[in-house]
């Protein structure tokens, strides 16, 4: 992602798009599928030159931790700016942001001894996800899907009719309980926390509609604390040989989060940016094709794209130091 991929991954994503949508219910293991092909190795050099950090010095708690941080920034930049103010690209920021976590999680089993390009590397991701809850589970899924993509592939190739397409709402809702921003069904947490989940992400798009700079932090702070959350989940499972279980995380998990609070900031940010600039066009009677509504989207469209970019930009420049 984001630059990264070598020539022939390009291909490879195209397809994995394409499926996203055509064959919802087994998006899980699709992914996992493509991650072990195309970030496998990526993922085999991280952990490699990890151990090489080790030798020099650098504490294993130190390397775990540059690892999740990355996996972190990944899928924040990537999702976030894929998504931007553009809601229809939202599937395809989805999908970039689980990449990044699933890349993430293939680093750190790679750290704890496992082959991230192995058979079992699959599984291990459904199981850290928590598609599954064992692996004899996520091994039959596995054989199913690709038995089921080996028979599309098929009848696509003699022209056979192909299975009808998930609607957008399937696939979003999808890729949002994969992801982390919405729990999923839990009896011992009730249907409250879910729903109010739903509500969250159904309130951001409503007000995404009206003030679309909200969008990138908005999904920025999601995405960071979803990853984390697997980054926690991949620790548990993987552990550390040689020494045990990874030791726990130190991270703020109290109500008050810096990130929301600057989430909160920057909406009021937004919402007063976004008044301003309609205030302008209406009182500089602005207009396109005689219509000031138009003038008022175009004006709020490319703010939106500056901002996503800037945001990019800056990432970028972090990432790089």
């Amino acid at each position: 992602m984001g630059g990264t991929e070598s020539a022939r991954q390009r291909p490879g994503l195209v397809a994995l798009l394409r499926t996203v949508r055509a064959d919802p219910a087994r998006m899980p293991e699709r992914l996992a599928v493509f991650a072990v092909e195309f970030l496998g190795p990526q993922a085999a050099d991280t952990a490699a030159r990890a151990h090489a950090s080790e030798r020099a010095g650098t504490s294993r708690a130190e390397v775990t931790e540059q690892v999740i941080g990355r996996g972190v920034h990944r899928s924040v930049v990537e999702g976030s700016f894929l998504g931007g103010p553009f809601i229809l690209l939202l599937p395809v920021a989805f999908v970039a942001a689980l990449l990044a976590q699933l890349q993430m999680v293939l680093e750190l089993g790679a750290l704890a001894g496992r082959d991230p390009r192995g058979d079992d590397a699959a599984v291990e991701v459904l199981l850290v996800q928590g598609v599954y809850s064992t692996p004899a589970e996520a091994r039959a899924a596995l054989r199913k899907a690709v038995r089921a993509e080996a028979e599309e592939d098929a009848e696509a190739a003699f022209g056979g009719e192909t299975a009808p397409k998930g609607s957008w709402w399937s696939v979003v809702r999808r890729q949002a309980y994969l992801i982390g921003l919405v729990t999923p069904d839990d009896p011992s947490r009730g249907r409250l926390r879910k729903w109010l989940g739903w509500a969250g992400i159904g309130v951001l798009l409503l007000v995404g509609m009206v003030v679309p700079f909200v969008w990138v932090p908005a999904c920025a702070e999601m995405y960071r604390r979803a990853t984390n959350q697997l980054a926690d989940r991949a620790l548990q499972r993987y552990g550390s040989p040689g020494a045990g279980d990874a030791p726990a995380r130190t991270r703020n998990r109290s109500g008050l989060r810096p990130g929301a609070l600057l989430v909160v900031l920057r909406t009021v940010v937004a919402c007063l940016a976004t008044v301003g600039a309609v205030l302008i066009v209406l009182l500089t009677g602005v207009r396109v094709a005689d219509n000031a509504l138009l003038a008022m989207f175009l004006v709020l469209l490319g703010l939106s794209a500056a901002v996503v970019g800037w945001h990019y930009w800056r990432s970028r420049r972090a990432r790089r130091d």
